[in-house]
Order: structure tokens, then C-alpha cells, then sequence
């Protein structure tokens, strides 16, 4: 198999789980799969409870996608960033090295409200490596 650093960006959607699941396959069957989940949250809003509860929920996004590998016993790297959801995939991607991409084609984010498709029609025009959409 191919050596391969996969990001996947999870807003908790349904889509973005699926997402998980589908890359939790292919680490299975690819051992020298490294992937990494990427949660973004908005920027400060100069309020501090608004601002927790979105760090909150981050957090319990995390945890949630994060389970999906933990519970096949699949070790991942988890990193929550503050910004643009496409904005910051894509620079994460490019400044990691990714080569792979990995993200829900659509969904409600839990975090924002907005539809995912936008984040992933940016991101698939954007990002300079290999970007797989789940639905």
C-alpha cells in the first residue's frame, strides 16, 4: 500500500462521520495510513461565553469523530483550529503535507449552521492534493 497523511475535517455532520468511517476502513486495510482530524471553529467573537461554547463544541465534535477510529483501536492525530472552515483546510493541508483530503460532501455544521457544501466545493477547487467527498 501507499504510504499516505490523510486529513480528514469533521463539523460533526452526518456526512462528516460517514467520512470518518470511510477512512477508518482504509486505514484498516492501509497500515501506513496516517490521518489526521482537523475540527475548525469560528474566530473569537469578543464575547467570552459565545466564544466557550464554541470551543465547546469543537471539543465535543472532536470527540465524537474521534471515537469512530478509537473505537476500531485506530490511533489518530487531533487538532482543532480557529478560522474559515475551507480557508483553514486548505492551508492545514498544504502546510502538513497532506496528500489526501477526506470530508463529508454536505451536511448542517453543528458549529456554524451553514451548509458543508460550500466548504467542500471550495476545498475541492483549492486544495492541491487529492480531496475525497463522502455522502
Amino acid at each position: 500500500m501507499l504510504k499516505s497523511k490523510v486529513l480528514l475535517p469533521s463539523d460533526g455532520s452526518d456526512n462528516s462521520l460517514k467520512a470518518a468511517g470511510y477512512a477508518a476502513r482504509l486505514m484498516k486495510t492501509n497500515a501506513d495510513m496516517k490521518l489526521s482530524v482537523l475540527v475548525v471553529v469560528p474566530e473569537s467573537s469578543g464575547f467570552e461565553k459565545i466564544d466557550q461554547a464554541m470551543e465547546d463544541k469543537g471539543s465535543e465534535i472532536m470527540k465524537k469523530t474521534a471515537a469512530v477510529f478509537s473505537d476500531d483501536g485506530l490511533k489518530v492525530e487531533k487538532y482543532i483550529e480557529k478560522g474559515d472552515p475551507a480557508t483553514v483546510i486548505i492551508q492545514y493541508a498544504e502546510r502538513g503535507g497532506y496528500d489526501h483530503i477526506i470530508m463529508g460532501s454536505r451536511g448542517v455544521s453543528e458549529l456554524r449552521g451553514a451548509s458543508i457544501g460550500s466548504v467542500s466545493h471550495k476545498v475541492i477547487h483549492l486544495a492541491n492534493c487529492r480531496v475525497t467527498l463522502v455522502k
